[in-house]
């Protein structure tokens, strides 16, 4: 299996047709053509349906696209590295954020750490990236840390930290509930709800939490793959929708207010790396910087633990509780030594 071959594929899936990878790679048709069919022959499966004009990924073909694209990114990355290496040049630090933390927590941590010429030698890339992707990002080598929503099948990664807060409700300020200081979703039951598509396990609670039972089963709902989506949804009336509490920290449109929820439905967040790959000092400030920026902006944010999975009762009134039962057990004791 060569490297044109991958190639070849590649382009034939971008561009549609063996003529356009072709023209694209600046080989032949013929060319492209054996290329395809030696790496089939090698494979031992067909990778495109051909159907003129075009061609269609096989079920096996899509499978292997995937794993054809990262190892082109990797040679993508290690013919700049070498030539970085070559001219004596720093490594570029490499980041990955999820949507949310990316627009808004993330860029304000980083502009706290002060003089970004102390903060990182030469370059940074800051990669936005789907949740679900952080991780195989990490194991390719793509990026060096990501600050992501959880819990993630973390695999060989390591969570440097976690942290959760609650999570509120956008609503249009011209909305009846706005001066209300505390909202509860039996209050919401007539209102359009926006939620995440994401189906895990977290966003499964995000995506409930505003459903109260006695609402219409058959009432329709807004489905979006992007918070600030559906805040900007929420901006033009169309709805409301529950948000993650560093967005509401951070994004805060005019025309949209936030409510506390009645009910605690957590967002938890960290900060990791992938497996025992060395994290440079530099990338380290900067996973500390944030945790720091994060507990010192975010209002009654919580630590996690090593698991990375949230703690879906209220830490601070868990945390409340405890102080409360600790103060009558020793009221008692002092009562029974009077």
């Amino acid at each position: 299996m060569e490297i044109r071959q991958l190639e070849a594929f590649s382009a034939v899936h971008a561009t549609g047709s063996v003529t356009a990878a072709a023209r694209l790679l600046e080989r032949s048709q013929p060319v492209v053509s054996r290329q395809l069919q030696d790496l089939e022959h090698e494979l031992g499966f067909t990778l495109f349906t051909r159907t003129r004009p075009q061609v269609t990924l096989t079920d096996k073909g899509r499978l292997f696209l995937d794993e054809v694209q990262a190892i082109l990114a990797g040679l993508q990355q290690l013919e700049s590295r070498s030539r970085e290496i070559a001219g004596g040049v720093t490594h570029p630090i490499r980041i990955g954020a999820s949507f949310s933390l990316a627009c808004s927590l993330l860029p304000s941590a980083l502009a706290s750490m002060g003089d970004p010429a102390v903060v990182f030698e030469r370059k940074l890339h800051l990669s936005v990236l789907p949740s679900s992707n952080i991780v195989q990002a990490l194991v390719n080598g793509e990026i060096d840390a990501a600050f992501t929503s959880l819990p993630l099948e973390l695999g060989r990664c390591r969570l440097h930290w976690s942290a959760q807060a609650a999570c509120q409700v956008a609503l249009p300020d011209t909305h009846a509930l706005a001066d209300a200081p505390v909202i509860s979703p039996m209050q919401l039951a007539c209102d359009m709800v926006i939620t995440p598509s994401n189906a895990s396990r977290m966003r499964h609670r995000l995506s409930t939490a505003l459903l109260h039972p006695s609402r219409d089963k058959g009432q329709r709902q807004i489905v979006t793959s992007s918070t600030m989506s559906a805040i900007m949804m929420v901006r033009a009336g169309l709805g409301v929708a529950l948000v993650d509490p560093c967005l509401v920290q951070h994004i805060r449109p005019e025309g949209v207010v936030y409510k506390p929820l009645d009910s605690y439905v957590p967002y938890l967040f960290g900060a990791i790396t992938y497996g025992d790959r060395p994290v440079p000092e530099a990338l380290q400030n900067i996973i500390d910087a944030v945790h720091e920026y994060a507990f010192k902006q975010i209002p009654q944010l919580t630590p996690g633990d090593e698991t990375g999975v949230p703690v879906f009762a209220n830490p601070l009134e868990a945390a409340q509780g405890a102080g409360n039962d600790a103060r009558s057990v020793q009221a008692e004791a002092d009562d029974a030594v009077t």
